[in-house]
Protein backbone atom coordinates (compact mmCIF):
# COMPACT_ATOMS: atom_id res chain seq x y z
CA UNK A 1 0.00 0.00 0.00
CA UNK A 2 2.94 2.31 0.62
CA UNK A 3 4.04 1.94 -3.02
CA UNK A 4 0.54 2.86 -4.18
CA UNK A 5 0.59 5.98 -2.01
CA UNK A 6 3.99 7.04 -3.36
CA UNK A 7 2.77 6.44 -6.93
CA UNK A 8 -0.25 8.65 -6.27
CA UNK A 9 1.94 11.44 -4.87
CA UNK A 10 4.25 11.40 -7.89
CA UNK A 11 1.26 11.42 -10.25
CA UNK A 12 0.19 14.71 -8.63
CA UNK A 13 3.44 16.47 -9.50
CA UNK A 14 3.01 16.49 -13.31
CA UNK A 15 -0.68 17.27 -12.87
CA UNK A 16 0.12 20.43 -10.91
CA UNK A 17 2.80 21.29 -13.45
CA UNK A 18 0.19 21.14 -16.21
CA UNK A 19 -2.67 22.75 -14.31
CA UNK A 20 -0.86 25.91 -13.22
CA UNK A 21 -0.08 27.24 -16.73
CA UNK A 22 -3.50 26.16 -17.98
CA UNK A 23 -5.21 27.98 -15.12
CA UNK A 24 -3.23 31.12 -15.97
CA UNK A 25 -4.26 30.75 -19.61
CA UNK A 26 -7.90 30.42 -18.64
CA UNK A 27 -7.70 33.46 -16.35
CA UNK A 28 -6.28 35.62 -19.12
CA UNK A 29 -9.07 34.48 -21.43
CA UNK A 30 -7.06 33.05 -24.33
CA UNK A 31 -8.87 29.72 -24.63
CA UNK A 32 -7.61 28.88 -28.11
CA UNK A 33 -4.04 28.44 -26.79
CA UNK A 34 -5.00 25.29 -24.83
CA UNK A 35 -3.90 22.09 -26.52
CA UNK A 36 -6.38 19.19 -26.49
CA UNK A 37 -3.51 16.81 -25.76
CA UNK A 38 -2.75 18.64 -22.51
CA UNK A 39 -6.40 18.45 -21.50
CA UNK A 40 -6.45 14.69 -22.20
CA UNK A 41 -3.29 14.19 -20.15
CA UNK A 42 -4.71 16.21 -17.26
CA UNK A 43 -7.95 14.22 -17.32
CA UNK A 44 -6.02 10.95 -17.39
CA UNK A 45 -3.87 12.01 -14.44
CA UNK A 46 -6.95 13.05 -12.47
CA UNK A 47 -8.60 9.71 -13.22
CA UNK A 48 -5.42 7.86 -12.24
CA UNK A 49 -5.21 9.70 -8.92
CA UNK A 50 -8.88 8.98 -8.19
CA UNK A 51 -8.39 5.28 -8.95
CA UNK A 52 -5.32 5.10 -6.71
CA UNK A 53 -7.23 6.84 -3.92
CA UNK A 54 -10.13 4.40 -4.23
CA UNK A 55 -7.75 1.44 -4.17
CA UNK A 56 -5.97 2.79 -1.08
CA UNK A 57 -9.34 3.24 0.65
CA UNK A 58 -10.34 -0.30 -0.30
CA UNK A 59 -7.11 -1.76 1.09
CA UNK A 60 -7.42 0.27 4.29
CA UNK A 61 -11.01 -0.85 4.77
CA UNK A 62 -10.04 -4.50 4.28
CA UNK A 63 -7.19 -4.18 6.78
CA UNK A 64 -9.47 -2.52 9.34
CA UNK A 65 -12.09 -5.25 8.88
CA UNK A 66 -9.46 -7.96 9.30
CA UNK A 67 -8.08 -6.37 12.48
CA UNK A 68 -11.54 -6.05 14.07
CA UNK A 69 -12.30 -9.72 13.41
CA UNK A 70 -9.39 -10.82 15.55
Amino acid sequence: MEKLTILRMFACLPLFGLLLPDAATLITGSFNNLSPVRIYIECFLLLFIVLCTLRIAQISKAQNAASTEL
